[in-house]
């Protein structure tokens, strides 16, 4: 059971760490990739990291896919904003390890690359919107999930220090990115990172 009197704030990734959305972007990127060529993985992490117009932009002005930004975006919006609003799902133990969070008064926010309208969605869907100060997004604040601004910007919306925030990703990038940054940090998933502090397959394993 995870110790919540060590977290001062959470940062919650929500795409693979709460909502189980992964298989539906790999759907909607498909034909996106199919585009491109082979990529490494490191190509595909900027990618994913990236606000999504800059993403939009990395696939048309990069790779050439789409006949604009606008269409790559277009094309994107089509696959996933009916996902998160009707059949997105919770992953185990997330909403119940994210109301955990919230009844004990710990303040906690989402870091994500996923726009706000999507977030929204999927977050009411699964019933925990409110339980979150803010959503934090990539193309709101203009940077990566691998560049601090993004946690600059989590860090003043929960009023805490990075040594005392927990933040919580599926992806070994970002674990990588907030170790480095000063937070405590929760892999979750069949990948982990060796700059995990903890990891665990799901939240559930924390309660």
């Amino acid at each position: 059971m995870f110790d919540f009197s060590k977290a001062a704030g959470f940062i919650f990734d929500c795409d693979g760490t709460l909502i189980d959305a992964l298989d539906a972007w790999e759907r909607a990127e498909e034909a996106l990739f199919a585009q491109t060529g082979p990529l490494t993985q490191e190509q595909e992490d900027e990618i994913h990291s990236a606000p999504i117009e800059r993403a939009a932009e990395t696939f048309h002005e990069r790779y050439g896919v789409g006949e604009s930004t606008e269409s790559v975006l277009r094309h994107l919006d089509g696959h996933l904003l009916p996902f998160y609003g009707e059949r997105s799902a919770a992953l185990p133990g997330a909403v119940e390890f994210v109301r955990a969070v919230a009844e004990r008064g710990i303040p906690c926010v989402v870091v994500s690359s996923s726009p706000r309208r999507y977030l929204e969605a999927g977050l009411v869907r699964a019933g925990i919107l409110a339980c979150f100060r803010d959503l934090v997004t990539t193309d709101e604040v203009g940077c990566s999930k691998q560049e601090p601004g993004i946690y600059d910007r989590a860090l003043q919306v929960l009023g805490t220090e990075a040594c005392r925030t927990w933040a919580v990703d599926d992806a070994p990038y970002a674990i990588c990115a907030m170790h480095r940054f000063g937070l405590k940090t929760i892999c979750v998933g069949e990948r982990t990172s060796p700059h995990a502090d903890i990891d665990v397959v799901s939240l559930a394993e924390l309660l």
